[in-house]
């Protein structure tokens, strides 16, 4: 990628945060011709609306699933109850990483880089979301990962406003009267209101970036095939 220009929003959806960190992550000793500092500003984050469309990415991806924690548990599928949750929290993870301007690591790093997040979070709620993701991974019943998982929302819907961004309180509410919980459709509309770019505006809302659309490591790491996926 070119980083001596303006960035496209093309350029934008095909960065990964590890692609990123790789390139800005560490400390760099010698700059004598100032390219890297340079390239380092570039990549400092996301214009506000396309952080504002991850963001949204992220809540989408949290509202098309957090139901069936509970609905697979209601079945009797407790295995399948912990799968979905735990890819959640993986999203959640990410979600926390977004609000607070940090870029997400790959998988590896993930799990450490959130909890270091956190833990220095000048946010509200940083334990609050500890905890509920603790829960929500070792809860040995449906319930209780389903209350963990929408406690775990609710923190971060709270984060959100704190960082400036557009958000909704409750941010969870019963599944269309059924004992389940999911995520209130305005958490995206209020989102999506506040994209400004027309560009932007026009993305297919809910896709996100290429490390939202996949987590195929194999495509995640090829540029040319992260940006196949952006394309519009």
């Amino acid at each position: 990628m070119d980083t001596s220009g303006e960035l496209t929003t093309t350029d934008w959806l095909s960065l990964t945060g590890q692609a990123v960190l790789e390139v800005t992550g560490g400390p760099v000793f010698h700059d004598g011709t100032g390219r890297i500092t340079a390239i380092r500003e570039t990549l400092q984050w996301y214009p506000h609306d396309l952080w504002l469309y991850a963001v949204d990415a992220d809540w989408s991806r949290l509202g098309e699933e957090l139901p069936f924690v509970g609905r697979a548990g209601l079945r009797g599928d407790e295995a399948g109850s912990m799968v979905i949750a735990a890819r959640l929290v993986r999203t959640m993870m990410h979600l926390a990483h977004v609000i607070h301007r940090v870029w997400p690591p790959y998988s590896k790093w993930l799990g450490t880089s959130s909890s270091v997040l956190l833990e220095h979070s000048p946010l509200p709620g940083a334990d609050d979301v500890r905890r509920a993701w603790r829960t929500a991974l070792t809860a040995p019943y449906w319930r209780q990962r389903q209350d963990a998982m929408s406690t775990a929302a609710e923190a971060l819907a709270t984060m959100q406003g704190a960082a400036g961004l557009p958000t909704i309180t409750p941010a969870t509410e019963p599944f269309w009267g059924r004992p389940h919980h999911g995520v209130r459709e305005q958490m995206s509309a209020a989102l999506r209101a506040a994209i400004t770019d027309p560009v932007v505006a026009a993305l297919p809302a809910g896709h996100g970036t290429a490390e939202q659309i996949t987590d195929n490591v194999r495509v995640l790491v090829d540029a040319t095939s992260r940006r196949r996926l952006v394309e519009r």
